[in-house]
């Protein structure tokens, strides 16, 4: 039975800017693109060693980085009234691999951040996704059993490891697809 329900941030409560940023670049750079940004997300670089190296990597400038990260974000408004609709009965959680606190300070509001029982930012727990032990943490913070969780992201393979981990999982395309496959798991 499921009792909570985990949500990614990043191409799943809003647009992921740098997921779209790496996929224009060419092919030799968007592994270390990915994994300098992975190891950012994870505390393990500070945002100056990040944004050094990307420069170095792409040519891109530190402003330019800077705004692909940090600008104008689209919300998924639709997901959120869902959440909503859902928080009476479910233990809601935040779980991103991300650098900042960025989506609890600037990007939810305070209503937004209310839905949430808690938020798992990837850098204050140095580790990130796909680690199997922060899927573990989530849980636990939570207050339930992984196999008590769903977790909604759009990278397929983190899901695969949710579900390696006894959670269920929904691989996020559009709001209409996960709205159906999350109707179908509460019943």
């Amino acid at each position: 039975m499921v009792k909570a329900i985990i949500l990614d941030c990043f191409g799943v409560l809003t647009t992921d800017k740098w997921r779209e940023f790496v996929a224009t670049l060419p092919e030799q750079q968007r592994r270390p693109a990915s994994d300098l940004n992975h190891a950012f997300d994870a505390g393990h670089i500070t945002k100056a060693e990040f944004f050094q190296s990307v420069e170095e990597l792409t040519g891109n400038p530190p402003q330019g980085t800077d705004e692909i990260l940090y600008g104008e974000a689209h919300k998924n408004t639709d997901l959120l009234e869902l959440i909503a609709q859902l928080k009476p009965n479910y233990r809601i959680g935040l779980l991103s691999n991300v650098a900042s606190n960025w989506p609890r300070d600037q990007f939810l509001t305070a209503d937004e951040r209310a839905l949430f029982d808690d938020f798992i930012l990837s850098y204050e727990v140095h580790m990130a996704k796909p680690d199997p032990r922060i899927f573990a943490l989530a849980a636990e913070r939570l207050g339930v059993s992984p196999e008590e969780c769903v977790l909604i992201d759009d990278v397929d393979y983190y899901c695969g490891v949710a579900k390696d981990q006894g959670m269920h999982a929904i691989c996020y395309t559009d709001f209409q697809q996960t709205k159906l496959e999350l109707e179908k798991l509460l019943g």
